[in-house]
């Protein structure tokens, strides 16, 4: 069997997102992908929970097995709303909360090494149509600049790192019509973001591949390279507490054909594409088996519970 990363050599890097308990698909990963997310072991909440005290050991697992595979390591992320600890915004003013942010991104720099590629920054835009900027402690605390603010200090300690935003329902109008607002204004200061993470969290239903088209091209054309980073393709209506189902062979077909589909998609925009990333390795280990219905199975990505390719994976290497 062709391997993933071998097939789309000439088009981008494939990748996925993983923890340590995914190692023991060791070898399935060594062979499809070059190229590596930590879902979480380097969310700054993993990395610290308490002033002073860090552990690195899962990330250092997942790092080590990356190296020895020669797999591309991209970080996540530095600044996030979630999984952040309370302890660096507690009685904390602007100068203090960059001074905390700066020795903490020195701190992973000296610790893992230089990467290629980092999400300095997740999902700061708000869903809801009226609101521009999600209301977090990094707002609040920092004020309406603060996410120049932050690529900035951040650049200061990864001056050999591109930076890139990251974030999801990417290809919705109304909230890609903010993203491309906010990196226009970015890019407009002189701040160094390199690249939009694109998470491709879709599904069955939607959103349209004319949708995917048009909004890979709006932000293509803002000269930042792009990621499709945490992709995978839910069974269900997206948002909604839909019944539990199975992969019957008639939904496994009509994954397939989304897949492959956005596959075609991605490789006729390779030029602006740096890697297309997995969010997890198999359908057993997936995110969205508990979220947003606790328990619910899904069967999003191209590999079934015992690491067996499906109708999607065949469809993905079939051109």
């Amino acid at each position: 069997m062709e391997a993933l990363k071998d097939k789309y050599a000439p088009y981008f890097r494939i990748g996925a997102a993983f923890e340590n308990h995914d190692l023991d698909k060791a070898d399935l990963i060594a062979t499809h992908f070059n190229s590596m997310t930590c879902a979480n072991a380097m969310k700054y909440g993993s990395l610290t929970q308490k002033p002073g005290e860090y552990r690195f050991d899962n990330a250092d697992k997942l790092l080590e097995f990356a190296r020895a595979n020669d797999i591309a390591m991209h970080g996540h992320t530095l600044v996030w709303h979630n999984q952040t600890p309370d302890y660096i915004f507690e009685n904390a003013s602007a100068e203090q909360l960059l001074d905390t942010l700066r020795s903490h991104t020195r701190l992973v720099r000296e610790h893992f090494g230089d990467f290629e590629t980092f999400d300095a920054l997740n999902e700061a835009i708000e869903d809801k149509s009226d609101e521009y900027l999600r209301d977090t402690k990094w707002l609040n605390i920092l004020g309406e600049d603060y996410i120049a603010k932050i690529f900035r200090v951040i650049h200061e300690e990864m001056p050999n790192t591109e930076l890139f935003y990251n974030d999801y329902n990417e290809c919705i109008p109304e909230k890609r019509a903010k993203i491309v607002r906010m990196l226009k204004q970015l890019i407009a200061e002189g701040v160094p973001v390199a690249g939009m993470g694109m998470q491709f969290h879709i599904s069955i239903y939607d959103p349209s591949m004319d949708e995917i088209k048009r909004s890979i091209e709006e932000y293509a054309a803002l000269g930042l390279k792009l990621r499709i980073s945490e992709l995978d393709i839910s069974v269900y209506h997206p948002g909604k507490e839909d019944p539990q189902i199975s992969l019957t062979p008639e939904i496994e077909r009509i994954q397939a054909e989304r897949y492959g589909e956005l596959f075609k998609i991605l490789r006729s925009y390779a030029k602006h594409i740096e890697a297309v990333t997995f969010w997890g390795v198999a359908d057993s280990d997936s995110w969205l088996n508990y979220f947003p219905v606790m328990g619910r199975r899904n069967y999003p990505l191209l590999f079934d519970d015992n690491g067996q390719p499906k109708e999607a994976f065949y469809r993905v290497m079939d051109f």
